[in-house]
């Protein structure tokens, strides 16, 4: 989903797992050094049931030939006990065979941890398995 010049930009995930904030160059650097760290640490004294789940809304598009740019809010529950809220800023390149990322910036606003007891549910891995 990253054009190969893509930069990612993080800010506001330290107090999760630190080292993670900062800029992130070229598409292997961002799912190496980023993706591949969200996915396989968990934030402090996290739980790994749910680790993640986010949603993303109020999009505004910015469409200009081969380029577009986007803003959207997004409320994430990280760990079962803490929601981050903050921004996703896009910038698009239409390439040959699809629109892909050049730039990805990730701001976290707000934070907060919950309180809450008997967390329970599914994860989406094993939703995920059942046959459709």
């Amino acid at each position: 989903m990253f054009t190969e010049d893509a930069v990612l930009e993080m800010d506001g995930l330290d107090h999760l797992i630190e080292g993670l904030d900062g800029r992130y160059c070229g598409r292997q650097t961002i799912i190496n050094d980023f993706y591949r760290q969200t996915g396989s640490v968990l934030p402090h004294g996290a739980k790994p049931l749910f680790v993640t789940g986010h949603l993303s809304t109020n999009m505004q598009i910015e469409l200009q030939g081969d380029e577009a740019t986007t803003l959207a809010y997004f409320f994430e529950i990280v760990a079962n006990d803490r929601v981050l809220i903050g921004t996703y800023q896009h910038r698009f390149r239409r390439e040959a065979d699809r629109w892909r990322f050049r730039f990805l910036r990730i701001a976290i606003r707000y934070r907060a941890r919950l309180e809450a007891t008997d967390v329970g549910g599914q994860s989406l891995n094993d939703i995920l398995s059942r046959p459709v």
